[in-house]
């Protein structure tokens, strides 16, 4: 699972692929690839809403590794239906998403407004 953050004129299921290669060092070609959902997130006082597509893939080429260690404390593989204790909340709200839907989630907002 790659969360996506599309360059000027990229598409998401390009951007998808070059942040897998980028942080893992795999390549995914687009047939490899299949488009899971969205997710939009709010986070009070960050002042930056996002909406992220969510992309898995279940075969590439190459070695998975953390290929940006500066930026990534390591690369785990977790059981998407139980993760860890210390996942990340956005992380496991994601895994939530996949393995239970809907494959559109509203993060962190306040309850007016009808989102979930």
């Amino acid at each position: 699972m790659w969360r996506t953050c599309p360059k000027a004129g990229e598409p998401l299921d390009r951007a998808a692929r070059r942040e897998a290669m980028e942080e893992t060092g795999v390549r995914i070609s687009a047939d490899q690839q299949d488009f899971c959902g969205l997710v939009h997130h709010h986070e009070p006082g960050e002042g930056m809403d996002r909406i992220t597509a969510v992309f898995v893939a279940q075969s590439w080429t190459g070695e998975p590794h953390n290929a940006e260690p500066d930026k990534h404390e390591g690369l785990f593989w977790v059981p998407m239906e139980k993760p860890p204790p210390n996942c990340h909340p956005y992380t496991a709200a994601i895994f939530h998403m996949l393995t239970h839907g809907p494959s559109y989630r509203a993060l962190n907002w306040p309850t007016s407004g009808g989102a979930r």
